[in-house]
């Protein structure tokens, strides 16, 4: 399965398999007896990882630029929410137009328990090259779309494809370079989905007023085939590969409270996580912000969770339970107490960059907390069937803000209470999400207290 950022997972890059492979200097290989895969044995154990040198950073670099250019996307779909509803689709319900993001997070997550799989018996490239192909051909189908099927397939299904052999390739390579390095080496790799979800909306903002809506996709296609060559290149596997784990050992973890828990933390928070994403652009027009400014409401939320991201290598020394439990708290208390009864755009604004600070904390700390759950080898399986389980909500969740929001709509105005319905749901979710993170925390550890 996957790997996280807390454990390599053995893959290489693309060779013949019929002898022996070493991956760099600092591999040692044997050829497999009777069977085509390479799976390290006592003797064939690579070594530790460099922790450093230019062929580690450089791939760090690859992977960097491959999620600016596929996760900082996915962060984006709240402007496309939002133009979406004034334009090309203002005919249809906002809960509806969020199917589109929500089919992405969907796949992009659910993915990994394929993916995953492909990654440990063939390595990234088998993998990310056809994921960057299709995600600039969705960019070039969603600048020729003008129905709602024509989008749900373009930017729903084949954008969260591509995504899906991507994103997690990129956030299994790191490990094969580093370990007593890895949190700064998983913090810059994920710090980059924040900013991509930074400059992305701007950079669509600008392309839009110049060049309209079907040309700045187009040029968005292009700039992403340029850094997907880039980061394909720059990619590398250290490890030799190594057999997937068999399907029907695939759930036992489910088989443990404190993994269930977990899970169930996850599920929750990321029912609701993405709707302030999705919806946080409407909220600022409806409040009297300019298009302009609405479009950088979703670039303020990004560029703060890329510091929460960073800020989230402190679980090293505090514990990633309780930074998790912290961002959990977070989110719940920012939409509890603050999304709803703001009325102002400044109001906006500081709301959706607290917001983006605790989302980064939450999201960066999650592979630490399921590596206390269970065994060494088991991380990647783990990893993998809890974004699985957490897809299905990530692809309910704006779908069911979005039936508030239209509840409270009227001649294509919506109210107040629609946008406040948004919070309390949201709120409420990250508020249980919080309570299944202690309860799992106290059944690995026995305690809430302490650092864990």
């Amino acid at each position: 399965m996957l790997l996280s950022s807390v454990l390599p997972i053995a893959a290489t890059t693309p060779a013949p398999l019929t002898l022996a492979m070493s991956a760099g200097p600092d591999e040692k290989s044997v050829p497999s007896e009777g069977t085509p895969s390479l799976i390290p044995t006592e003797t064939s154990a690579p070594s530790d990882p460099p922790d450093g040198g230019l062929q580690a950073w450089l791939c760090i670099a690859g992977c960097f630029l491959m999620q600016f250019v596929q996760f900082g996307l996915i962060n984006t779909f709240g402007v496309f929410q939002d133009y979406y509803e004034k334009t090309i689709l203002s005919t249809t319900s906002p809960d509806t137009i969020a199917w589109i993001g929500g089919i992405q997070q969907f796949l992009l997550f659910f993915g990994g328990l394929v993916v995953g799989r492909w990654f440990d018996a063939h390595g990234a490239h088998i993998l990310i090259v056809p994921g960057a192909i299709i995600i600039v051909l969705s960019l070039m189908f969603v600048s020729l779309s003008t129905k709602l099927y024509q989008l749900m397939l373009a930017q729903g299904v084949l954008f969260g494809i591509g995504s899906a052999l991507i994103f997690h390739p990129t956030i299994a390579v790191p490990g094969h370079w580093f370990r007593r390095r890895r949190a700064l080496a998983m913090a810059i790799v994920g710090a980059s989905s924040g900013l991509g979800g930074t400059v992305w909306p701007i950079a669509f903002n600008e392309l839009i007023g110049r060049v309209g809506f079907a040309w700045a996709l187009r040029t968005a296609g292009f700039i992403a085939l340029a850094l997907f060559a880039v980061g394909c290149a720059l990619v590398r596997t250290r490890l030799p590969r190594k057999a997937p784990t068999t399907w029907r050992k695939v759930f036992l973890p489910f088989r443990e409270v404190p993994f269930i828990l977990l899970t169930a933390s996850v599920s929750a928070v990321f029912w609701g996580l993405y709707s302030p994403f999705f919806y946080v652009s409407g909220r600022a027009s409806q409040l009297g912000a300019s298009s302009s400014l609405a479009f950088y409401c979703v670039s303020f939320i990004n560029a703060a969770s890329t510091v929460g991201r960073m800020l989230a290598a402190v679980g090293d020394h505090w514990g990633a339970f309780n930074v998790l439990i912290t961002a959990a708290s977070g989110m719940a208390v920012v939409c509890l107490a603050f999304w709803i009864p703001l009325h102002t755009v400044a109001q906006v604004i500081a709301c959706a960059s607290t917001y983006g600070l605790f989302v980064g904390m939450y999201i960066a700390i999650i592979p630490a907390c399921i590596a206390t759950t269970g065994p060494a080898h088991e991380i990647g399986l783990r990893v993998g069937i809890l974004w699985a389980v957490a897809a299905g909500f990530s692809l309910t969740g704006p779908p069911i803000n979005g039936a508030f929001v239209n509840r409270y709509t009227t001649d294509g105005i919506v109210g107040d209470a629609g946008y406040r319905a948004v919070g309390i749901f949201t709120g409420i979710v990250c508020l249980v999400g919080a309570m299944c993170a202690i309860g799992s925390k106290f059944r690995v550890s026995g305690r809430v207290g302490g650092i864990l």
